[in-house]
């Protein structure tokens, strides 16, 4: 074999193999109420308290997690409408959670959505709606 075709060849497997190296990211997601233990997609505006689970899928002790909770469609915010952040340093977990406290006039009927970030950069979103 050639030293040229060989070389070739070791490019190719090191190249597959980067590809093929997973990058850190979020797997299934689920929303719920503080002490549920059952996904919902759908709150009342009176939740308390709106949970957001997350699998965590090859993400490193120490990276740092993101959501951004979003208002996309209510009556009371425009379009788009950033609620609140947060960022919190991944454990030696699988799963993570976030969550978000009722506003004092409760959850404006809507449609809203919870960007994920991983060290800043957009991972992943996930949906709910607010209804009567």
């Amino acid at each position: 074999m050639k030293a040229s075709a060989f070389v070739a060849i070791i490019f190719g497997l090191l190249v597959a193999g980067a590809a093929n190296a997973s990058e850190p990211g979020y797997g299934q997601t689920a929303f719920s109420v503080v002490d549920g233990k059952a996904a919902q997609q759908v709150f009342k505006p009176d939740t308390a308290k709106i949970v957001l689970h997350v699998e965590l899928v090859d993400v490193s002790e120490g990276e740092t997690l993101g959501a951004i909770w979003i208002a996309e469609k209510t009556s009371v915010a425009p379009p788009n409408y950033k609620i609140d952040s947060i960022e919190a340093p991944a454990e030696d977990a699988k799963e993570f959670s976030f969550s978000l406290s009722k506003p004092d006039t409760g959850w404006p009927v809507g449609d809203y959505r919870v960007d994920l970030t991983i060290d800043g950069k957009f991972a992943k979103s996930a949906h709910f709606a607010v209804a009567q």
